[in-house]
């Protein structure tokens, strides 16, 4: 029993969501992408939206009906989980859909924001009560007291608030991630690009990297983002 794969721990990041929060912008209320980013780093770490390609390389997918879409979802840097990919319409601003051959880099980069926002409330439930119509907690109301997590450091919401003063300190990196970062490591055909990379950012002088290197949260995340970008660029 003791080799059983744990489960995947998804963060609820439902009823965070306050007034304070949220504009609106004609008859509709909104949530801004930058808040939401700021939650789901404070709340979901590690956990980072990304876009996937189509089967030809492109970031905007084609409709049958040739309009365009993005399609993406969140990855944890450190464990290598990836969640369901969720589809987003590329729209303009009558939230119709683009055809394919208009769309340009603004079309991309306004849709991948709100893209980041829809895929938030699917994945995590952050801002659910902005799509099924329910109360938002008022900004004045006692906020609920959130546990502990280690690695995770809230924003200050007052100019004299300070965060905790240890919270820039290097944190362990957690064993089972360690595992499969060793276990990928292993099987990766990019080992000396990767060795050339880990010993160049944290000025290492190491002639392989070990799982005895690995002893930091931060040499998890560099080595999972340098696996991950050499696979995309094979």
């Amino acid at each position: 029993m003791e080799n059983q794969t744990k489960p995947i721990e998804i963060p609820n990041l439902g009823g965070l969501i306050t007034t304070g929060d949220l504009y609106k912008k004609g008859r509709f209320t909104y949530s801004a992408w930058a808040k939401t980013a700021q939650r789901i780093r404070e709340n979901a770490p590690n956990w980072f939206f990304a876009l996937e390609p189509d089967p030809s390389g492109q970031l905007v997918w084609m409709a049958p009906n040739n309009t365009g879409y993005l399609m993406g979802c969140f990855v944890n840097v450190i464990t290598g989980v990836k969640l369901p990919l969720f589809p987003y319409a590329i729209t303009d601003n009558f939230n119709k859909a683009i055809d394919y051959k208009d769309i340009n880099a603004n079309h991309i980069q306004n849709s991948q924001r709100r893209h980041l926002c829809a895929c938030a409330c699917f994945s995590f439930g952050d801002a659910f009560e902005l799509w099924a119509d329910v109360e938002v907690k008022d900004l004045d109301q006692p906020k609920e007291e959130l546990p502990e997590r280690e690695g995770v450091s809230h924003t200050p919401e007052k100019p004299d608030e300070k965060p905790d003063e240890n919270y820039l300190l290097p944190k362990e990196i957690n064993p089972d991630a360690k595992e499969l970062i060793v276990r990928d490591l292993r099987n990766s055909p990019f080992k000396d690009q990767i060795l050339k990379e880990f010993k160049s950012h944290f000025k290492l002088q190491v002639k392989e990297v070990t799982p005895a290197n690995i002893t930091l949260s931060e040499h998890g995340r560099f080595l999972r983002l340098i696996m991950e970008r050499l696979k995309e660029k094979s």
